[in-house]
């Protein structure tokens, strides 16, 4: 029994007759009859009850199908697994990230990438950037993606680009009420900003203020601004939206903003599946420029 005698054998009994399947595949209707007639001589039952041009199947037909379907996706499985073996795809690829990018960019990036790597198993952590050095070091993730400061950033940190930071507020929220912010402005009203674990211990990343609201990702930051919480500094890719619906506003000001790179950190060679994610990445950020 040859997969390709199980293959016609499929492509008939869902097309109904050889003529059909032969258009259906571009196979001649004769290479057709013989791979389903050698599958019947192997098996030694019919697999088709023919009647004239009437072409059903067999009681018996009907009861292996399901199975020659599971025995298809099994062989096409194997020969995938062999050749993304040879190419050097990752079985398995561990991502770390942070969401300084839209939700909607990273699902839709993530349902190409394992449209086209089907067979790679992918595993994505989100963490904040601050973390994402010591998941490298400890192996725990292949490679992170994060908005990161320069500072003490290891050799490996590629930088992919730059990023805006935007200092927003509620469209109600006082600040933005105000012709020209200053630094003391600022210092009157609650900031949300990240925090992060740092040898156990919470650290917050308040600019001007001990007063504050820290939380461990952008989106809730962005979500806390928008119903009036505070201002906040916050990634330009991730905000235009809100900025579009006019749910947040940006905030006049003349401060010098430290500068932010979308960086991805890999320590080790990076593999088909690294390196497409990397690409669309790339891409993207292009185009937020």
């Amino acid at each position: 029994m040859r997969i390709e005698q199980v293959q016609a054998f499929i492509e008939v009994a869902e097309q109904r007759s050889f003529a059909g399947a032969a258009r259906h595949t571009g196979a001649k209707r004769s290479t057709l009859s013989a791979m389903v007639s050698a599958l019947e001589d192997h098996l030694g039952v019919a697999l088709f009850e023919r009647s004239g041009n009437s072409l059903t199947l067999s009681p018996m037909g009907e009861s292996i199908l399901p199975d020659c379907y599971r025995l298809l996706t099994s062989a096409t499985r194997i020969d995938n697994y062999c050749q993304q073996h040879s190419l050097g795809v990752e079985s398995q690829l561990c991502i770390a990230r942070d969401d300084a990018l839209p939700e909607a960019f990273w699902q839709g990036v993530m349902h190409d990438i394992k449209t086209r790597f089907p067979l790679t198993a992918i595993s994505v952590y989100l963490a904040p950037p601050q973390t994402h050095q010591t998941l490298i070091a400890r192996q725990t993730v292949d490679i992170a993606f994060g908005l990161y400061t320069a500072q003490a950033l290891p050799h490996y940190a590629k930088r992919l680009a730059p990023i805006d930071m935007r200092l927003v507020a509620a469209p109600h929220h006082p600040l933005s009420r105000l012709p020209n912010v200053h630094r003391d402005d600022l210092a009157q009203y609650t900031q949300v900003c990240l925090s992060h674990l740092q040898d156990d211990r919470l650290v917050s990343e308040a600019l001007f203020s001990a007063n504050y609201l820290s939380v461990t990702m952008f989106e809730l930051m962005r979500d806390a601004v928008i119903q009036g919480t505070g201002w906040a500094l916050l990634p330009a890719p991730l905000i235009s939206q809100a900025l579009k619906a006019g749910t947040l506003s940006r905030l006049p000001h003349e401060l010098t903003l430290e500068s932010y790179h979308y960086r991805s950190l890999v320590s080790g060679p990076q593999g088909p599946v690294a390196s497409a994610l990397l690409s669309r990445l790339t891409r993207f950020l292009a185009h937020e420029e």
